[in-house]
């Protein structure tokens, strides 16, 4: 639903609780799955064949792995004992997989081998380009952040002690807490803090003058960055005023932000689309869960994973979804 719910401020209260169950039931932004255990989900990967959701119990017991299959979600188990916070590939049927304590799973062509690190932080995001791949991340409890880079099959430790925790990397760019740099030519990071030393949880790019990050502390944080510095890009607090995690964008495409409190939103450029409804003169949202990561789905579907984020142990997954045809979820053991 976009700013067009304004309009319903006059209603009567009763009508508007109403129209807000039946949009969140039937409308174009959904919840398939809410509350589903296993862990929170924090990162997806299409791989051409399988979508892949990964994330864990966030006390690090345990990784959570999904692949969908025909609108079906495949739970695989025993994949890691501590939890999985990014994933990406460079082709079908190999990717990489970081989380807590170093962890990396390296699989191709159906093998999965672990190639963890020594490190006592976690590795947020990963990059691989092929011939080469990123892993970034650190301490957040008073440690600086760190990047590792993988060549002719080993890793070695490119950057350390940075001055915040490197949280993602996009192609050449490396975003964190108050920090971002872009890789050049002779493998040196040049600067492209952010104007007020935003934390940047994720970044993401159309072209090289037009790359985009979320991130925020207590306020939801958007820039974009032109080709010669970063712009502050309001969001419409309609949609959230709450921190972003994920983003995702391409050549082409609008920009789909994912946040706190069920932010679920997209940027058209020009207009902000989200799935909340002012009901009662307050703001109404779909869901409690907190997203971390937004994802395209099939047919043109749009797709948010999070769960309940503050919680150690015990963590849940939810399953957001924006597609103007219905659809239904669920979800199964890879075994069965």
């Amino acid at each position: 639903m976009n700013r067009s719910s304004l309009a319903l401020r006059g209603s009567t209260p009763g009508l508007l609780v109403t129209l807000f169950l039946l949009t969140a039931c039937s409308g174009p932004w959904t919840l398939p799955l809410e509350s589903e255990e296993g862990g929170m989900l924090l990162a997806a990967w299409d791989d051409g064949t399988d979508l892949i959701a990964v994330g864990g119990q966030l006390d690090n017991t345990d990784a959570l792995m999904l692949r969908r299959e025909a609108g079906t979600w495949c739970k695989e188990e025993g994949v890691a004992d501590r939890a999985l916070w990014w994933i990406h590939g460079s082709r079908p049927g190999r990717w990489f997989g970081v989380g807590a304590s170093g962890l990396i799973l390296h699989h191709e062509d159906g093998n999965t081998v672990d190639e963890s690190v020594d490190t006592t932080g976690t590795l947020f995001g990963v990059w691989d380009e092929g011939d080469r791949v990123w892993a970034v991340g650190g301490n957040v409890q008073g440690g600086g952040g760190e990047i590792w880079l993988r060549e002719n099959g080993g890793w070695t430790l490119f950057a350390e002690d940075l001055p915040g925790v490197v949280f993602k990397v996009w192609e050449d760019w490396f975003v964190g807490d108050g920090v971002a740099w872009t890789l050049d030519e002779s493998d040196e990071l040049q600067p492209r803090f952010p104007p007020a030393n935003e934390k940047l949880l994720t970044v993401r790019g159309r072209a090289s003058d037009d790359v985009w990050a979320v991130g925020g502390v207590v306020s939801s944080v958007l820039l974009h960055y032109n080709g010669s510095a970063w712009e502050s890009i309001p969001v419409d607090p309609l949609c959230t005023s709450q921190p972003l995690n994920g983003i995702w964008t391409a050549p082409g495409e609008d920009v789909w932000i994912a946040g706190m409190s069920g932010a679920m939103a997209r940027f058209d450029g020009e207009e902000w689309h989200c799935g909340d409804l002012v009901a009662d003169n307050a703001l109404r949202d779909l869901s409690h869960a907190h997203f971390h990561a937004v994802w395209p789905g099939e047919n043109g579907e749009m797709l948010w994973f999070g769960g309940n984020f503050f919680a150690r142990g015990g963590n849940v997954f939810t399953l957001g979804r924006h597609s103007e045809t219905p659809g239904s979820m669920s979800v199964r053991a890879c075994s069965d």
